[in-house]
């Protein structure tokens, strides 16, 4: 390849990688101002809720807070943030973090999730925070220790 040839293969391997570079830029960009969008509604449900002001009925106020944490949850799944931690799944050591162990309940097997302290998320396969985790395990372990 003659020095004119390999200096115009270089200059156009310059611009599609730059080109790509601002498509998956403009990506990123739009993925996030979708996210923060809905965040904004979330917060407006928020500012609407708080406006009314829980004036006595109790019950009401806290079906409302139920459902902006909904609105809240499904934005967030919606962009891929997944949800760790179940009661009643089986514990796992690289999505959930043990931390008190109880007896077993009739019917709850060995390592069984029985109460979430803390919810985790993974995004995109990788965990932000694993759960963490009270669970049941038969007799003979000592309760309360933490582990990993």
């Amino acid at each position: 390849m003659s020095e004119g040839a390999e200096a115009a293969h270089t200059a156009r391997l310059a611009y599609e990688h730059a080109r790509d570079l601002t498509a998956r830029d403009a990506a990123h960009q739009a993925l996030t101002e979708r996210l923060l969008l809905r965040c904004a509604d979330v917060l407006d449900s928020f500012d609407r809720l708080l406006a009314d002001g829980a004036a006595g009925d109790v019950a009401t106020y806290r079906r409302s807070l139920g459902l902006i944490a909904g609105q809240l949850e499904t934005a967030l799944a919606d962009e891929g943030l997944e949800q760790l931690g179940r009661v009643g799944e089986r514990a796992e050591p690289a999505t959930h973090h043990v931390t008190e162990t109880r007896p077993a309940p009739v019917g709850a097997g060995d390592d069984e999730v029985l109460e979430i302290v803390r919810r985790g998320y993974r995004y995109r396969g990788h965990v932000l925070r694993a759960a963490r985790v009270v669970i049941a395990v038969d007799g003979g372990t000592e309760q309360g220790t933490e582990r990993e």
